[in-house]
């Protein structure tokens, strides 16, 4: 039965009276603005394991191949041209000639060598490195001052996409992001505040005409959770860009100017929530044999309804999902999953079974410990405290008693992260890549994001040392037959054990000014900003490059 939207909250209106809309027309061209809504976890590009940080190295690192957000071709970048041996045991890379910094300093080999050097060595705790498989026995060397050798234990067939994912920085001196070869350089950051970007004058990429690229001098990303303030600059004109759209009120700025609002369909991004699993979590024993009990995580899946998420919480922008592989990315889902329905009382039978039952409405564990925790999601993303709260209804015809805690960003991650105190969180996994591989750092029962116990010293669990294997064999398979069997074992076995309960996949929401050229759209992260160094201003008088800004 559907619910009516008053049960939950009522979508806040943000195009207040009297309010004079611009929609992205900004007071000047100054520079290009939009909101990341948190600050990065770190400005480090070797570490980057969150959506803000991923952007922020997008923008600013120079990478020896990039895979294009439209086509998912791996194109070369900083290298003009690469190879893989036979065996797949040997990768060459052969970069452009004449190759600059930010600051002016050449790009060679060397630098190479010494970034992913620092990317492959386990002090670094670079996530990336999980997906060389055995990083460890991956060798690098400077054959040339552009040329580079880089030797593999074991073929991957993915390898030219984790590329796509490491900055080259200047040799033995890791700059956080300050000196850089991509398109844009970090010119100030204030901690909770802002980033500016300033355009990387030495960047290697020109326009068919010649003209140097990027086009813009300069990127503006205000540190801003608040979506309604994020849609308010917005319409005044402060931003040109909304990148991953809040849901609710995507209706409400279309009604405004429609041909500025754009819904892509399913994204590639999923929500889900998970239990705290692991066997060093400060939380009660008798609440990790819940957590860790397959029928409990079953019997929750069961009781939500997730078609009621998609229409309430996201205002039907979204699709109910039953696994990490959005049907949107149509290579690697596994089509025979079925959808998940919500059963009540086959939920409730799962329960029993595990000497679960109900005392005066409340449920209880076989020792009488009553069923309660709480949930963490993070503050200002209304779509998830719409979700949390349906959630904690659709629990409680169980019995459970939930508790929804929103908590700002770093706190969240701290506790996640480092404390693990918490019980059962409910966040979005942005997939920045189709190819699965870019998510061995989840799967890997050895990963520290292997979020519902991180970092076991052996797998905790029989079906979690198959997905070791299965994702060690996807990575290594020799052709993209064996590679799909292999991925689609993963599903099944993620489907089946629930370690993360998938709840929607959103739509890919965007606000793009009219003032804005060049822009090109994809479902892929970092969205709209994928080809960044190709926007410009409408204006072509006034665009950054015809100004002699340099």
């Amino acid at each position: 039965m559907k619910r009516p939207l008053k049960t939950i909250w009522s979508l806040p209106l943000v195009l207040l009276a009297g309010l004079q809309p611009s929609y992205g027309q900004p007071p000047n061209h100054a520079e290009l603005a939009w909101s990341l809504k948190y600050d990065p976890k770190t400005l480090d590009p070797a570490k980057v394991d969150d959506q803000a940080s991923e952007t922020l190295r997008f923008l600013t690192g120079g990478v020896l191949l990039r895979m294009n957000r439209q086509t998912q071709e791996i194109q070369p970048a900083l290298a003009a041209s690469w190879s893989v041996s036979p065996d797949g045991r040997t990768a060459t890379f052969h970069l452009r000639a004449g190759l600059r910094f930010s600051d002016g300093s050449a790009l060679t080999s060397a630098d190479v060598v010494s970034t992913l050097k620092r990317v492959l060595d386990p002090a670094t705790a670079a996530p990336v490195a999980e997906e060389f498989l055995t990083p460890a026995q991956v060798t690098v060397e400077a054959v040339d001052p552009l040329t580079i050798r880089i030797h593999l234990p074991t073929r991957i067939v993915a390898l030219g996409k984790i590329f796509d994912e490491i900055a080259i920085e200047p040799a033995n001196h890791p700059s956080a992001s300050r000196i850089t070869a991509g398109p844009y350089t970090l010119a100030e950051y204030k901690r909770g505040e802002s980033l500016r970007l300033q355009r990387n004058p030495y960047y290697y990429k020109r326009d068919a005409a010649g003209a140097q690229l990027p086009y813009l001098s300069t990127l503006h990303l205000d540190i801003l959770a608040n979506r309604e303030q994020d849609q308010m600059r917005f319409v005044r004109g402060q931003y040109q860009l909304i990148d991953g759209l809040a849901a609710e009120n995507f209706k409400l700025l279309s009604q405004g100017n429609a041909a500025n609002m754009h819904d892509l369909g399913p994204s590639l991004n999923t929500e889900q929530m998970w239990f705290n699993q692991a066997a060093s979590a400060p939380i009660p024993d008798y609440e990790k044999a819940w957590f860790q009990s397959r029928s409990f995580r079953t019997a929750v899946s069961l009781s939500i309804h997730r078609a009621d998420m998609a229409r309430i919480a996201y205002d039907g922008h979204a699709t109910p999902a039953n696994g990490f592989v959005s049907p949107a990315n149509t290579m690697w889902h596994n089509n025979q999953l079925k959808p998940i329905h919500e059963d009540t009382n086959a939920a409730l039978q799962m329960l029993a079974s595990e000497g679960f039952h109900k005392t005066a409405g409340q449920l209880v564990d076989r020792t009488g410990h009553p069923v309660k925790f709480s949930i963490l999601t993070n503050t200002g993303n209304r779509s998830r405290e719409k979700m949390a709260q349906l959630i904690q209804q659709d629990l409680s015809s169980l019995g459970m008693t939930v508790n929804v805690v929103t908590l700002d960003f770093p706190a969240l991650i701290e506790r996640l992260m480092h404390t693990q105190s918490y019980e059962a969180a409910l966040l979005g996994l942005s997939n920045v890549e189709p190819d699965p591989s870019s998510m061995m750092n989840v799967w890997l029962s050895s990963s520290p994001n292997h979020q519902w116990n991180p970092s076991e010293k052996k797998p905790a669990t029989d079906w979690e040392a198959e997905l070791d294997q299965q994702m060690k064999l996807q990575a290594e398979a020799p052709n993209q037959k064996a590679r799909k069997l292999a991925v689609d074992r993963v599903q099944q076995i993620v489907y089946d054990q629930l370690p993360f309960i998938y709840l929607v996949y959103p739509n890919a929401l965007y606000a793009v000014s009219s003032s804005l050229s060049g822009v090109e759209f994809s479902v892929l992260q970092p969205g709209v900003v994928s080809n960044i160094d190709q926007i410009r201003w409408k204006d072509s008088n006034v665009t950054d490059n015809a100004r002699g800004k340099h």
